[in-house]
């Protein structure tokens, strides 16, 4: 698998770049938002990759920063959104827009990515959400010490029939500043749930 390539741009074209790295040419995908960071022909540039493999294919995804490709391989978890549908919503915006309109439930930016209807649209908020409410700010992410609690209170939701998103969203409501026992983290991850 290839994860990471520099290299001097040979070619540019809308959505992909050829970069020359060791004599060999590859041909990366990569969403317009990055084209405008990444220079001109003869640059030398740095991409983070993401390999496709399929039985009838092989496509390099390529991206300026591991948020980035982060993102895209988040995005690509979701039902019916494939690595070129991914890339056109991540060629809609920057990536702190595209965040901050799942966060804000706000379909229309995703919508103008082409081959996103409303259904596909509201399946990457409903998928995402969860996730970037999980990374946002200081209480919504358990500090490195609490990372075993924070295991033990998602294991603990997955027990009783959470999915793994319904999951983070509950340890997402966690208040973790106050340092909670497995025990309380659980009833404020519950309490979050409905539950």
């Amino acid at each position: 698998m290839l994860a990471f390539l520099r290299g001097r741009i040979m070619r540019l074209r809308s959505d992909q770049v050829v970069l020359e790295t060791g004599g060999v040419g590859y041909l990366v995908s990569v969403p317009a938002t990055a084209l405008e960071r990444l220079g001109k022909l003869g640059d030398v540039v740095e991409l983070h990759l993401h390999t496709y493999v399929r039985e009838d294919q092989l496509a390099l995804y390529g991206f300026t920063s591991p948020d980035e490709l982060e993102f895209f391989q988040a995005l690509i978890q979701v039902d019916q959104v494939g690595p070129r549908v991914a890339l056109a919503i991540l060629s809609t915006a920057g990536l702190a827009s595209l965040k901050r309109a799942i966060l804000e439930d706000d379909v229309g930016l995703i919508r103008r990515a082409p081959g996103v209807g409303p259904r596909t649209a509201q399946k990457v908020i409903i998928d995402l959400k969860p996730r970037l409410l999980a990374e946002e700010g200081p209480t919504a992410r358990p500090p490195r010490e609490e990372a075993p609690v924070a295991r033990q209170v998602e294991l603990s939701l997955r027990a009783l029939g959470y999915s793994p998103t319904e999951a983070l969203r509950g340890l997402g409501a966690v208040t973790w500043d106050d340092s909670p026992e497995a025990d309380l983290a659980l009833a404020q991850a519950l309490k979050a749930l409905g539950r």
